[in-house]
């Protein structure tokens, strides 16, 4: 009696794992979106900086400008017939779509913000997803005067190496160069002289 209950909650056990598994199976979806470039491929283009494009040579006839602000920003001023696209909004089903579309026409999407900073994250997603016509605009944005500015933005110069600096060594165009060390100057302290009291009375 015991081995047949023992039996039978085996087997409704059994039937029960086989109906999750078939479950999961059915429901399973495969994700929408797959990153198709890796980390260091990602890396490897910002360090060449040729995702960066400077609005005087932006082809406007080849070119779509993706403005990832807010939508209330975007209703302040904009670029001319730029699309209005946040960043929150990138991966929804309509956008991809959209980017497909462009990048089967052969279209340069440029992305902008109010600077290129705030472009980073949008460009990044799409990258990584295989997207290589995507750029971002390298200008700053404005409403002054109810006037939509655009500014080129200037890239900072690469930083020196303070380390080789400190140690003494600066790289010339003639090969290395020894600095002389500085000798650090001395510090006296100044005592302050204390205030007297008036002494004496009216």
């Amino acid at each position: 009696m015991k081995e047949l209950e023992k039996t039978k909650h085996i087997s409704i056990s059994t039937v029960v794992f086989i109906l999750v598994i078939l479950i999961g199976i059915l429901t399973f979806k495969k994700p929408t979106n797959v990153y198709k470039k890796t980390n260091r491929e990602t890396l490897a283009m910002v360090n060449t900086q040729d995702y960066l494009v400077d609005y005087s040579n932006v082809d406007p006839s080849n070119s779509v400008f993706i403005d990832i602000r807010d939508r209330f920003e975007y209703s302040k001023g904009h670029i001319d017939n730029a699309l209005n696209m946040p960043t929150a909004d990138i991966l929804e089903a309509e956008s991809i779509a959209r980017f497909d579309d462009l990048t089967n026409k052969g279209k340069t999407v440029v992305f902008y913000g109010k600077n290129q900073n705030e472009a980073n994250s949008a460009w990044m997603i799409l990258y990584q997803l295989g997207y290589d016509n995507i750029k971002i605009l390298n200008s700053t944005t404005q409403l002054v005067d109810n006037r939509f500015l655009v500014t080129d933005f200037d890239l900072e110069k690469p930083v020196p190496n303070y380390l080789d600096i400190f140690k003494g060594n600066t790289e010339n165009s003639g090969g290395e160069q020894t600095m002389a060390p500085v000798t650090p100057k001395k510090v006296i302290a100044v005592k302050k002289k204390k205030k007297r009291k008036p002494e004496g009375g009216c």
